[in-house]
């Protein structure tokens, strides 16, 4: 039998209709899916917009029996307070002398024109006659002793009460009666006070509000069922639609407030929503045929059932384009996909830089310490770019100063991060670097992919200044921080043993984070520059403080001093030219001592210097006629004024009688001073010799209670006056105390 063997083009046409058929009952199936699921997506959205259209029916109808019940309330509550009002304008009336009273009916008439929904008042006496009213003058015949406004108050004290529907005896048109009971003081029942509420007022109102279509609205009273007001309103006015009352019962028994019932009226169904008036047996009732949502339902359905129908034929057309549209889309889906992880890659690396920068500058904003912003700002740049190695470089006397071992402190050129930091212990020779040099000096921006094949930064790299077994940096990056008013305040410098490691983007993340250095720099110098400032101040303030409190002191004792001065020379005098002579020489030693305090900076005076303003005038050319010897002493202002008026005193003696009065007359002061727990000893001796012989006093001068009383009492001074025929010799010998000015402020 011979073998019959099929073509290979014919096999693999074969292969192409067996995956031309798979392919077609792949489509087939996914239309058939599609077309289930647009069915049943139909089904549910409209099965869904069903179930809201009825919830939002049933919303709508509760809100309306909410609002409607409270604007009830708030009718009957003026209501109740315009009976009382007029129950208060009768009570001290008769019934007999009530209805003749012209002037208390215009009384209850100007009430009741006040208020637009109520019809007419009305009192009516224990009997049920009317007595007064706001309808008409005289009172007509009227009795409502049948009405159930009146007689459930005769009953009882019902409070406010609602009544049933009427027709107005003297009006003649359909109303409600609410009333009041009034009794007399020993709460025997005297009559009732009502009102008649117009219904046509509710249902006007009512007409006004948007409601739900085919909505029905009653105002039923709870005890009987009864409908009060009813908007649409009837053709004659009180058909009212019945009411289920059993149902509503039931609802109002499983809660009094509010709440929804279903109720049969004939043959349809109907949904009520009910609210209660205030705390009154009085409900507002608002209910919509069941199936009111069908109408807008159906409408919604046909509006889908378009889109749905629209949606099969075109999934049937695009079912004949998916099967060929499948690898491309897989293959763009590949490409996006992959380009989306790519671009997600980005992206977390933009979010960590910007973390980075984010938390660097929260840092930068609460730190004032110059060399903690550059440590957090090199460690953010190491972390930014990558780097191995990063090094904040400070430009002159820009470095901050940090304490050393020794408590002494040193300038802080550079921090440094990375880490190769312990493979570079001297990373300030970096800074000799001639592209770092560009940076530091020109503020220049460099960015180096292989520093070791670039001739002229080379100098970075090797060489005989890199230690032996130190890494080489080969890719480099150099950011000046630049101030806003321009002045370069740093650099910062990055490296890696890698070349290439340095793009663009760390460029930009360096230069904005350079940025925020140099903010937070300057207001480092700024705190610096205001604390130095407020401290200034203080100084002064306190020194200003210091020397008005000296003045005031020195004023004080001055003037004393001149009052001592006046009266003692004046006692000491005989006439009034030896009392000008006197006084004026000692104002004018006075003055020089407070001269000298005054041109100190803190309130002393020179020894030296009183000694030689009194002395100096008497000295001989050669200088051999005054001798003043003594170490420095500086005398507070409390014992420069005692001591100058004792060297003036002395001195003026002097020039009269003693040493100086002649030519050959010499006057000698020595005096040494020593450091003692109290103050400073202050020894003085005060020698005449050469001039005429000394003859004791007869009687003690000023010059004498100067030295004896004044120096003793008010610096507790020793002094000893010994009347040698060879000349006058004193000796004070006094501690001199620290003023409460003498020391500066720290």
């Amino acid at each position: 039998m011979q073998r019959v063997t099929r073509p290979a083009v014919s096999v693999l046409s074969q292969k192409r209709r067996r995956r031309s058929l798979l392919r077609g009952r792949v489509t087939l199936a996914m239309g058939l899916i599609g077309v289930a699921f647009i069915v049943l997506t139909f089904a549910f959205i409209a099965w869904e917009q069903r179930s809201r259209l009825i919830e939002r029916d049933e919303d709508d109808i509760r809100n309306s029996a909410f609002f409607l019940a409270d604007h009830a309330a708030r009718l009957l509550e003026v209501t109740d307070v315009t009976l009382r009002q007029t129950a208060a304008l009768v009570a001290d009336e008769s019934w007999y002398t009530m209805g003749p009273s012209r002037s208390l009916w215009e009384q209850v008439r100007a009430i009741k024109q006040a208020l637009p929904y109520i019809e007419d008042i009305w009192l009516n006496d224990a009997t049920g006659k009317l007595r007064l009213t706001s309808a008409a003058f005289p009172t007509p015949e009227s009795n409502v002793s049948d009405r159930d406004a009146f007689w459930a108050q005769a009953e009882a004290d019902q409070g406010l009460f609602v009544g049933e529907p009427i027709i107005g005896r003297v009006t003649g048109t359909s109303t409600f009666m609410v009333s009041r009971r009034l009794q007399y003081p020993n709460g025997a029942f005297r009559g009732v006070v009502s009102v008649t509420v117009s219904r046509d007022y509710f249902r006007n109102y009512w007409s006004r509000l948007r409601l739900p279509a085919k909505a029905q609205v009653h105002l039923i009273r709870a005890t009987d069922g009864k409908i009060i007001s009813q908007y649409p309103v009837p053709r004659d006015g009180v058909s009212f639609t019945p009411v289920d009352k059993t149902a509503l019962d039931l609802a109002i028994a499983a809660n009094p407030e509010a709440g929804l019932y279903f109720e049969m009226l004939g043959n349809r169904e109907w949904i009520g929503a009910y609210h209660r008036v205030d705390e009154l047996p009085l409900y507002i009732r608002v209910s919509i045929p069941a199936n009111a949502y069908r109408a807008p339902w159906f409408g919604q359905v046909r509006i889908y059932g378009a889109f749905a129908l629209f949606a099969l034929l075109a999934l049937v057309a695009l079912m004949g384009v998916a099967a060929r549209q499948f690898r491309e889309q897989a293959a763009n889906a590949a490409l996006l996909e992959r380009e989306v992880d790519l671009r997600t890659g980005e992206l977390r690396t933009e979010t960590a830089a910007l973390e980075v920068l984010n938390r660097t500058g929260s840092m930068l904003a609460a730190e004032l310490d110059s060399a903690k912003i550059a440590q957090y700002v090199i460690d953010a740049g190491v972390e930014l770019t990558g780097a191995q190695l990063g090094v904040f470089f400070y430009r002159g006397s820009k470095c901050p100063r940090a304490a050393n071992e020794d408590g002494e402190a040193e300038p802080m050129p550079h921090a440094v991060s990375g880490a190769l930091r312990e493979a570079f212990p001297d990373a300030a020779a970096l800074q000799r670097a001639p592209a770092l040099a560009s940076t530091l000096a020109d503020g220049k921006m460099v960015r180096v992919n292989d520093i070791a094949a670039d001739e002229a930064r080379g100098g970075l790299v090797a060489g005989a200044d890199r230690p032996e077994g130190q890494p080489v940096l080969r890719s480099y990056l150099a950011v000046p921080v630049v101030s806003r008013s321009g002045a370069i305040e740093g650099a910062l410098l990055f490296g890696h043993e890698q070349p290439g490691i340095f793009r663009a983007r760390a460029e930009r993340l360096v230069t904005g984070l350079a940025g925020q250095a140099a903010i937070a720099l300057e207001s480092s110098h700024l705190s610096r520059a205001t604390q130095h400032e407020i401290e200034e101040r203080r100084r002064i303030q306190a020194q200003q403080s210091l020397l008005i409190r000296e003045l005031h002191h020195r004023v004080k004792n001055t003037l004393a001093t001149v009052q001592a001065v006046v009266g003692a020379t004046a006692r000491s005098t005989s006439s009034i030219e030896d009392f000008y002579a006197a006084f004026v020489g000692r104002i004018i030693s006075l003055a020089n001592t407070h001269s000298l305090l005054t041109e100190a900076v803190w309130q002393t005076a020179s020894l030296r210097e009183i000694l030689e303003k009194e002395l100096s005038p008497y000295n001989d050319t050669a200088g051999e006629r005054i001798v003043i010897e003594g170490p420095p002493v500086e005398l507070p202002s409390e014992a420069a004024v005692p001591i100058g008026m004792a060297v003036h005193e002395l001195t003026t003696n002097a020039a009269k009688y003693g040493a100086l009065s002649i030519a050959s007359g010499r006057v000698t002061v020595r005096w040494d001073s020593a450091e003692e727990p109290e103050g400073l000893r202050l020894k003085l001796t005060w020698a005449e010799e050469g001039g005429p012989p000394v003859v004791p006093p007869k009687r003690q001068g000023f010059g004498s209670r100067l030295l004896h009383r004044v120096l003793a009492t008010q610096l507790n001074a020793t002094v000893h006056m010994d009347f040698r025929p060879t000349g006058l010799t004193v000796s004070i010998d006094t501690v001199l105390r620290p003023g409460g000015f003498l020391n500066p402020p720290d």
